[in-house]
């Protein structure tokens, strides 16, 4: 494994300005710690234990009950923290699929760091995912990026979560209603066009410049609102693209109220033959 000179050296060469989304320890060094930056150190935290769920989900849940030997797929895996977990748990192979250079460089260099030749990343638009370039996988993870993407986007990206998957999703969003609508300031309701019905949150300020919207790393890549869909059409839209089966988790779960678990909702979406 490298060094803890060599992985100073690494951390030192990607934007140490730039908060790390993903928390990592690598011969005993952090890529983000709770002294340095508390705020972003608990975000990081907590997508690790989202990560350790979903890795348990996938074992008891996906055909055969084991990651092992399985391809999957993270999509918009920031830095790759889950893709590492998965990796780490088995997988044959896990493709992560980023928009943002700066966080596929640091997956990769994790990778490296911590020899893991069944994981790399690739910079792509999650919103032009095609089987014909990356193939399918027996398990898609798709956490914390749906509710990022605009009206428009919606049903495209639901398809190609459909078309990439031939086993399970683990999905992590949000999802609207009235409360939430009223709690976040969401505009709306709308309705995309063939019917499914949400809100729309705002990610970036009217007339924000392209190098504006890309500093925002925990924003949009470049849509001004994004669409968080309801319950029902979100359950919809997964049985529509071939989902036979959709779970939504209460345990385990990072939130502690009925209320944030309904909001911020953790999804298995399953195909079963009849």
């Amino acid at each position: 494994m490298i060094s803890a000179h060599a992985f100073e050296g690494e951390l030192n060469n990607l934007s140490p300005d730039v908060p790390w989304t993903h928390h990592f320890e690598v011969s005993g060094v952090p890529t983000i710690s709770e002294k340095v930056n508390e705020k972003f150190f608990k975000k990081a935290k907590g997508l690790k234990e989202l990560g350790e769920i979903c890795v348990q989900l996938a074992n008891n849940f996906s055909a055969g009950n084991t990651i092992s030997g399985k391809r999957v797929l993270d999509i918009a895996c920031g830095e790759g923290g889950h893709s590492v977990q998965f990796a780490q748990a088995g997988a044959s192979e896990v493709i992560g699929i980023e928009g943002r250079s700066l966080y596929v460089e640091r997956a990769n260099m994790i990778a490296r760091a911590l020899e893991l030749d069944n994981m790399s990343v690739q910079l792509g638009d999650v919103r032009a995912m095609k089987p014909d370039a990356i193939g399918q996988f027996d398990i898609t993870v798709c956490f914390g990026i749906l509710h990022h993407l605009g009206q428009e986007d919606f049903e495209g990206f639901i398809q190609s979560l459909g078309d990439l998957t031939t086993d399970m999703l683990l999905l992590y969003t949000h999802v609207s209603s009235d409360k939430v609508a009223e709690d976040f300031k969401l505009k709306g309701p709308v309705k995309t066009e063939s019917g499914y019905k949400g809100h729309l949150f705002r990610e970036h300020k009217d007339g924000a410049t392209e190098e504006e919207k890309i500093a925002q790393v925990r924003a949009s890549l470049d849509n001004t609102f994004s669409f968080w869909a309801n319950n029902e059409s979100l359950i919809k839209a997964l049985k529509n693209v071939g989902f036979s089966h959709v779970l939504k988790v209460y345990e385990p779960h990072m939130f502690g109220s009925i209320e944030n678990k309904n909001f911020r909702q953790i999804i298995i979406a399953r195909k079963i033959a009849s």
